[in-house]
This record gives C-alpha cells, structure tokens and sequence, in this order.
C-alpha cells in the first residue's frame, strides 16, 4: 500500500506519529501525577483515537496492540488498576511498535507478518497488567461468546416486546427447529462523528436484518445542554446472517458491537397484558405530547387518530379479546384502572366541539390519567414537558466550544515552500525596480520616470513584506515539535544509567521556521545524552556533594529580535578545564604550547574538537568523540552558533543562537578583487576603516587594535586565493568588517563596502556543493549572480 499514491492513509500517518509524540508525553507527565483525572481522559481520549483510525486499516497487528493499551488506560481510568512505572513501560513498548508499523507502512510497504508474534506478546503484556484474561480475545476482535448476564438478557425480552406478535412466533419456530438468529447490539462510540463515522449507515447495511430499533443509550439532557455532535443512540437488531458474516460488517468496530445468539425465551411472544401495556405507553405518550404544545384546535382530532391508529393494530394482530378491553371491556381490572379511562376521556373530550372546554380540561384531566399509567408513560410525560419548556438554542447546531474558535486548514508542507519561492521571485523583481529608477535617471535623464518607479517600488515593497511574512507566519512551527520528544529520552536514560533527573520544558510555544525546527532535533538529542551521561550524577554522587538525589536538566526556549534562543542547564558535575587540558593533550589535539596559553573558557570550548571526549570507555550513549563536534557542525549548517559555559561542581550550559528563518537572508554586499560578494549579517560585528599604518605584524599575522581589543585581520582576496591585492581608499585605509566567528572577533580585510540587502540565498549543488567557502547564491535586482561566503569555514 503507498502512502504516498493514497491522501486517506497518509493522513492517517500523519495523525498517527502526532499522536504517538503526544502519548509519549501525556505518560510521562502522568508518571508524575498518576492522580491527575483529566490528563487521563485526554491519554485514553488519544489513544481510543487512534485504535478508531488504525481500524479504517487492515492492520491487525498494531489495532491488537492499541487496543490492549486502550483497555489497560480504561481500567486505569476506571479506577480499577493504579498506574505504575511497569504500566508506563508496557504502553510506551506497545507505541513504540505502533511507530515501527508507522514507518514500514510509510516507507510503502505492507507491515511484515513476521512482527504478529511480537504483536500477541504486547498485547498479552498489556493484558496481564490490566488483570483481564479475557482481553486478547478482545483484541483480535473477537465478539463475547458468554451466556448472557441477567441484565443483558431483561434488556433484549424488553426490547423484544415491542416487536410484532408475528414476528416473535415466527423466530421461536425458527429457533425451535435448530436455526441460528442473531441478536446484534450497535453502541457506537460517541466522538465516532468525528472521525467521519457514520453509525446510521453501519446500521442499516446490517446483513439479513428481520427487525431493528434504535434508543439512545442514556437519558437524553434537556434541549439547550444537547450536544447534536455527540452519538447517544444504541442500534438493537435481529439478524438471519451468519455470525461470520456480521462480524465481518462490524470489522472496524468490534469493541463496540455486541453479538449473541438469539435467547429462545426473548422470542416468545407476548401476552395480553403485556399488549395492554404497550397500548397504553402509546396512547398516554401521544396524549401528553400533543397537549403540551399548547392551545391548538386540531388536537382533538390527532388524539381521535390515535386511538383509531391503535384500534387498527390491534385489529391486523387479530386480538378480539383485547380490542374489548380498548374498547371499555371492565372485565379486566388493569384495563379498568388504566386504558380504559384514558380512551374514554380522550374521546369525550376529541367529540367536544367547543374548544374553550376541551382547553381547561386537558392540563387537569391528562396528567391524572398519566399518573394512573406505569412508569414508561411517566417518563414520556417528563420528557414532553421538558421539551416543552426549554427555549430554543440561538447556537443550535454547533458546539459552545466552537463559537469563535479559528479554524485550522492543515497544508502540505511543499505547497507552502512552492509559495515561499514565489515569494523569493517577488522579492528579486522587487530588487530591480531601484535599478531601474537609477538607469532612468543616470542614463537618460528622465527624472519624473524615476520618480515614478521608486514610488511605485515603495508600493510593492509593503506588500511583498506583508506577503513575506504573511508567508514566514504559516512556516513557523513551536519548539514543542521536538520538545516534546525529550521526557520519553530523558526518562529511559536516566533509568538504564541509574539515575533521577527532574526534566523542566520551558518556553514551548517559541516558534521559528519549521525547517530550522527540524534540524534542531538531532542537536539537541546529542546535547541531552552528553548531559545525561556526563553532566549529571548518580544519586549517591549527589549526596557526596550536598546536592538533591535527583539532578535538574532544563531545556528552554525564548525569541530575542530575529533570533531563538535554545537553552540547556543542568546542575551536575560539571567541566573541568584542567582535565580537559589533560584529555586533549593525551589525545594529541592541541601542543605544549597550546596548553599553556589556553584559558579556562578556551579550555571548556575544546569539547566540541573533532575526536574529543571525556569518555573512559566507549558505550551506546557516549564516548565516541562525535557528539559536540556534529552539534556545532548542525548548528553552523542552520546559520547559528554555540556557547558553552561551566562551572566545576554546579552545573553546565549550553545555548544555541539560530536564526527564525532560513528562506530569506539579509546580506552585506562588498566588493573584493573587482567582484562582488555577499556576507550574513548577523555575522557583522561592525564596519570599520583600519588606516594602514596602525596595522601590526604578531607571529606573522596582521592585526589591529580597534577599540581596546587586538583583532586579527586577514584578506578575503588572499582566502579566495585571488592573485590581486586589496585596494586602499585615497586616505590609505582598509575597508574592514569585522566579524563573529565561533565568539571570536576577526577582521575581513575587502576593497569597499556596498549595501545591505535581503536575498534568497540558494545552496550550492552539483560540484559547486564541495566548496565550503560558500554558503550559496543569490539573484540580485539588476540580474547578476551574488556568492555569499561561509565566514565560519573560510576563516576557520
């Protein structure tokens, strides 16, 4: 099955891998405070989702799976069962399976049969836990095969008495000579309209239906509390079909269907008592409704059709005996007490022809005759003077919740990024019209045209930018796309290396492009394990130290102008400079004559050399010398940069400095050995003009004193390996910029400067991918082709 070829399924990937981010979370956080009601329902309410999905599927396996847990969560949030740490294990085991499912189904192929073994182990798991021995039945879909409960069974005799006489000889026969009926009961669940469900349509393609019903499930609420969206009907049925066969029409639904063989003694039929009875719920419902719509001269005459109506049914049944009782026969005491009064009031008061009387009877006289009835009847008056007292809902029709909500329209993400690169074409058009308006005017002097054109610029300069950022707004995603994946990682490491960490999220709503976001994951997950790992101690280790037993890794996010800010502390150990010395000495990468000069800050920064790492042995989370070195490497492949900071016993730092937005740059242009290039500006520390004779020669590298601090100038025409010198100005002054790299400051040495504009920067392909030195192209205004350079790389 391909996903791809198929919108449905991938969708319900979609779906499905936020929802297993978002299970992760709810079971971490309820780990925490296993009595937290509410975070309960929401987990059941997710993972009761996602079983309902994975049925519109054939994929046995993970619905076997999901299921279990669904059944685990439900007796946990029933109260029956207290929820565990060995409870968390199994269910994150079990959506772990599911995001393995998830993956070979996206990859376009059909889940491997041989996982089935794996998926009964899980499900059984899930089952022990929950103490329900019955459950993998329940889970391979299977229907309860039980002999009926005594409740189960009255509800069927009642329901069954209200089938036609007929009918219930016909099926006892049926039984008695050995045939099978089915008794079917439907109670779809009821957020089913959600997930596009269509309970009605299921009920009526029933197969080999004889007789239906449908009655809501619990008492329905007064008229203004309805919730037209919420499913509150049970689809009763007698069915001729084969078991097999209608196990197969509730295939996608098997937890919410009931399926038995027909109890003989349900379908026997009815006696006369119990005809009278069903007359007189008729007749005292249809009286009571009627009356309650107020003063109405035609309800004489419904009432006389309604008595006519029951006469007729009685008559079709062939029941003499009991036509004389509706009749007024007083042979019968329970005709005498009830039905019989109640049609004699109702025909001496529908034969009356002066409304005012039949007015000021029927408030008294009805409800006296409803109250002589049984219980049935007083419920159908309760519901009809309710229905008749509640005032319309101006709302009706949608949920309180939803009155002003926004709504969501979800996009595929290459439709967004097709826009942005209109966007970028937009802003390159734009570019060119100053162009233009400086032609006009050097070249043919035609001032008023330039005018024009740079006021007509100045109007579609507002609106790319409204549509730019328009544009950017729909590409920002929250950090808690990859936050969220953190209390399940921090958990399961701290457990296999024996430790408690108290993991706090902050600022999740911070939001930046969602490329960026992205990129960010694996980063961070590095970082995370290193602080896991080596920051923080064992709880014995933190006692030794006066600490708590459990440590404190905080993971943050905050926007500071054009840039997010992602923040990780913790309060362990921390680093050492002095044995980072040793290690990097021992491994040889840095001299005797580094170590000496390095300070305490150089020294923390060598964590993040290719091959370094403080490791004593080589293990699955650490110890490789990768794990720094490939995060500063993401993060200068993002346009963002790395401080690290610590304090020896306290606790370690780390934050990463990223741009919002990776789809419009802005670019400093300068011009070097008679071409122009472009520079990232938020590298650009400042622009200076060092004169010539203030420039000093230290080890044979050209520095400069600028501002109390020596900084090292070096020739962008000598990195590009340009065979020309750079040009001074007339006051023999060097046009320098200085800038950031790697929180060192260093001086680029170019011919000018020119101005600073905003470009789509393009990535290098091809064998022009190889060069390091740029980090891309751009189209500027007037058509030429600008190569932006990689300060981080070229002066490295």
């Amino acid at each position: 099955m391909n996903a791809a070829s198929n919108p449905l399924l991938q969708q319900f990937l979609e779906e499905s891998r936020d929802a297993l981010e978002g299970i992760a979370g709810s079971l971490m956080a309820l780990e925490r405070n296993p009595g937290d009601s509410a975070l309960l329902d929401d987990l059941f309410r997710v993972v009761h989702t996602l079983k309902g999905n994975c049925g519109l599927f054939d994929f046995p396996d993970m619905f076997r799976v999901i299921h279990a847990a669904e059944d685990l969560l439900s007796a946990v949030r029933d109260g029956r069962l207290v929820y565990d740490h060995d409870m968390a294990d199994a269910v994150l085991d079990a959506m772990d399976f599911v995001s393995l499912q998830l993956d070979e189904i996206g990859t376009g192929a059909t889940p491997d049969a041989a996982h089935g073994p794996a998926a009964v182990a899980l499900a059984e798991r899930l089952c022990a836990l929950s103490g329900d021995a019955e459950a993998s039945d329940t889970a391979d879909g299977a229907a309860d095969t039980a002999t009926p409960s005594a409740a189960r069974m009255a509800r069927i005799e009642a329901a069954l008495a209200l089938a036609p006489a007929e009918l219930r000889a016909g099926w006892s026969e049926a039984l008695a000579a050995g045939e099978a009926l089915l008794w079917v009961e439907y109670t779809p669940e009821a957020e089913c309209f959600f997930k596009g469900e269509d309970p009605l349509y299921q009920a009526i393609q029933l197969p080999g239906v004889l007789w239906q019903r449908v009655v809501p499930a619990e008492a329905w609420p007064a008229l203004p509390e309805l919730d037209p969206y919420r499913c509150n009907l049970v689809f009763q049925a007698v069915s001729g079909a084969a078991r097999a066969e209608v196990e197969e029409h509730f295939r996608y639904v098997p937890d919410q269907v009931w399926i038995d063989v027909l109890p003989a003694a349900a379908a026997a039929a009815p006696q006369e008592d119990e005809r009278l009875a069903d007359a007189l719920a008729i007749v005292q419902a249809q009286g009571q409704a009627l009356w309650s719509t107020g003063d109405t001269p035609w309800v004489p005459g419904r009432l006389l059709a309604a008595v006519a109506a029951i006469r007729g049914c009685m008559t079709a049944v062939g029941r003499g005996a009991l036509l004389a009782e509706l009749d007024g026969c007083v042979a019968d005491a329970l005709a005498r007490r009830t039905v019989a009064p109640v049609l004699a009031w109702i025909e001496r008061h529908a034969q009356n022809a002066a409304h005012d009387e039949v007015q000021a009877a029927a408030p008294a006289a009805l409800p006296q005759a409803v109250r002589a009835g049984d219980a049935a009847a007083a419920d159908s008056a309760a519901l009809a003077a309710a229905v008749a007292d509640a005032a319309p809902d101006p709302k009706f029709g949608r949920r309180a919740e939803d009155q002003g909500a926004g709504r969501i329209l979800k996009v595929e993400q290459s439709k967004v990024d097709r826009l942005m690169n209109l966007i970028g074409e937009m802003v390159v058009a734009r570019n060119g019209l100053p162009y233009l308006a400086a032609r006009a005017e050097d070249h043919y002097g035609v001032r008023e045209l330039a005018r024009e054109i740079k006021t007509q610029h100045g109007v579609i300069n507002r609106i790319v930018e409204e549509m730019q950022d328009a544009i950017m707004q729909v590409r920002m995603t929250p950090v808690s796309f990859v936050f969220q994946r953190f209390p399940r990682l921090v958990r399961d490491i701290a457990r296999r290396l024996g430790k408690e960490v108290e993991l706090v999220l902050e600022g999740e709503a911070t939001e930046a492009d969602k490329n960026v976001i992205e990129a960010l994951a694996d980063p961070l997950v590095h970082i995370v394990r290193n602080a896991l790992d080596h920051g923080l101690e064992t709880p014995a280790a933190r006692a030794q130290a006066a600490k708590p037993a459990c440590g404190r890794l905080l993971i943050g996010a905050r926007q500071e102008a054009d840039r997010v800010i992602i923040e990780v502390s913790d309060d362990g150990r921390g680093i050492d400079p002095a044995a980072i010395r040793r290690k990097a000495y021992g491994k040889g990468l840095i001299d005797e004559g580094a170590l000496e000069g390095l300070s305490d800050q150089d020294s923390v920064n060598l964590v993040f050399l290719p091959g370094f790492s403080t490791a004593e042995q080589v293990s699955d989370l650490s110890g490789r010398g990768v794990g720094m070195d490939a995060v500063r490497s993401a993060v200068d492949r993002l346009g963002g940069n790395v401080s690290l900071s610590s304090t020896a016993g306290q606790g370690t730092r780390m934050q990463l400095s990223l741009p919002l937005s990776m789809a419009v740059t802005n670019v400093m242009v300068v011009e070097s050995g008679g071409v122009q290039y472009g520079v990232p500006m938020d590298m650009v520390v400042e622009t200076v003009r060092v004169p010539a004779a203030s420039v000093h020669a230290i080890k044979q590298h050209r520095t400069a004193v600028l501002r109390g601090r020596i900084v090292p100038l070096r020739s962008l025409n000598e990195l590009l390996a340009l065979d020309r010198p750079q040009r001074h100005n007339e006051h023999d002054e060097m046009a320098t910029l200085v800038l950031r790299v790697h929180g060192q400051e260093v001086g680029l040495v170019i011919d000018d400067f020119r101005e600073v504009v905003e470009v789509i920067l393009k990535p290098m392909s091809g064998i022009l991918g190889g060069l390091d030195a740029y980090a891309g192209s751009a189209l500027l205004g007037d058509g030429s082709v600008l190569m932006v350079i990689n300060p981080k790389e070229l002066l490295q």
